[in-house]
């Protein structure tokens, strides 16, 4: 079990990495303090908001093992968290670079973030529901 933790934590790290180095080139030409700092950001937002719906799905589930639930939870928000930045961050980090360079008007940015907002929260209502079932068929297999 812990050499898989070790792998998946690999795994992850290089999403990691790529992700940074993909929303790094959707915010262009700004500074590169303020893309550092808007990363940083947008994956702590992303996290907490998998987080909290990864604490949604385990409503009802019973661990026996509280060291278990620790461990998929650590997976699971971890990779979840990659993903959903994948899914989301470079679209709204690149439609911030457009409009700081005048590419785009502030109406068009209202409708992507409307866009966006629809594609969040069907995201995460599947999200739920998958972590809610994949929950169930781990304990299931012990």
């Amino acid at each position: 079990m812990q050499a898989i933790l070790i792998v998946i934590t690999i795994i992850i790290a290089i999403m990691f990495l790529n992700l940074i180095a993909l929303i790094w080139s959707k915010l262009g030409n700004i500074d590169n303090k303020t893309k550092t700092i808007s990363i940083i950001i947008g994956i702590v937002m992303v996290y907490i908001i998998t987080f909290i719906i990864f604490n949604i799905s385990k409503i009802g589930i019973i661990y026996e093992d509280p060291k278990v639930m620790k461990n998929i939870r650590s997976v699971f928000v971890m990779l979840f968290t990659i993903i959903n930045s994948y899914a989301l961050l470079p679209y709204f980090f690149k439609k911030i670079n457009q409009i700081n360079n005048d590419e785009i008007q502030k109406n068009e940015f209202q409708r992507s973030l409307i866009i966006l907002l629809i594609i969040i929260v069907t995201l995460f209502i599947f999200e739920s529901i998958y972590f809610g079932n994949t929950q169930q068929r781990i304990l299931a297999m012990k």
